[in-house]
């Protein structure tokens, strides 16, 4: 069976719908228990990858294809590496125009976490601190919301993804001083973070919906799984586990 016929099988047995992406990626149930790098090799097979999911709408469809929850766990195309790389945590591509992801202040390294105190950036490992949310619904400088709870980076996010849009992107200098002058001067969290988990078709997507309890660290060996009675949360997971697994199929 080529690559086409497989993309039609799945479509007449109701196991493929249409991302929400703009790249009209559609995304495959594959029911069968794999390991990720068995799963890796069988999407690979035929043509596609496992999964890569490149914003919230594309994971609202791979929500649906599993909407009875008859599977808990499904590997998706993260895994880790250990080449770490930056990331915001707001993972819109449309947000950004050419460039933008890369603006940086910083002035102190040595963390995974960034923080900002009067336009400049601090990196660090971990702690608690206010944080300022993006908020997309408003307009000028009412879209950097400082809260004023002390908690840590991943918390922070949790919160302005519940409450807002998400921890805040800066994509200029302009937006720079925009949000320290919402921060009146105090050390906050902004949404920069990096780590060393990659996709499996290299493609660039730093969305990351971890659950807070279900990450135990760094560790060679570890890929994600999107979780059902998590609402969709990721887990991670040894990768010589078996469970059923998303592929990305690209429409021809």
């Amino acid at each position: 069976m080529n690559a086409m016929e497989w993309i039609q099988t799945l479509l007449i047995s109701g196991l493929c719908i249409p991302s929400f992406c703009a790249d009209y990626r559609q995304h495959c149930l594959i029911e069968t228990p794999k390991s990720w790098f068995d799963a890796q090799s069988y999407c690979r097979e035929r043509g596609h990858d496992l999964a890569t999911i490149d914003d919230m709408g594309a994971m609202k469809s791979l929500l649906a294809l599993n909407a009875d929850r008859a599977h808990d766990e499904l590997w998706i195309g993260l895994h880790y590496v250990g080449l770490e790389r930056w990331h915001w945590s707001l993972a819109d591509k449309d947000f950004y125009q050419e460039g933008e992801r890369n603006y940086r202040n910083f002035r102190k390294y040595g963390g995974r976490f960034a923080a900002q105190r009067n336009i400049q950036w601090d990196l660090k490992t971990g702690g608690i601190l206010w944080f300022v949310c993006y908020d997309g619904n408003r307009q000028g400088g009412d879209r950097y919301v400082l809260v004023r709870l002390s908690t840590t980076w991943t918390n922070a996010q949790g919160y302005c993804r519940s409450h807002h849009t998400d921890l805040v992107s800066i994509r200029n200098s302009t937006e720079n001083q925009a949000v320290a002058e919402a921060s009146v001067g105090l050390s906050v969290w902004i949404g920069l973070f990096k780590d060393a988990w990659h996709w499996s078709d290299g493609r660039y997507s730093s969305l990351r919906l971890w659950d807070q309890h279900a990450v135990g660290g760094n560790f060679p060996q570890s890929c994600a799984v999107m979780t059902s009675h998590l609402s969709g949360r990721w887990s991670q997971r040894s990768c010589d586990e078996l469970h059923p697994f998303l592929c990305t199929c690209k429409q021809r």
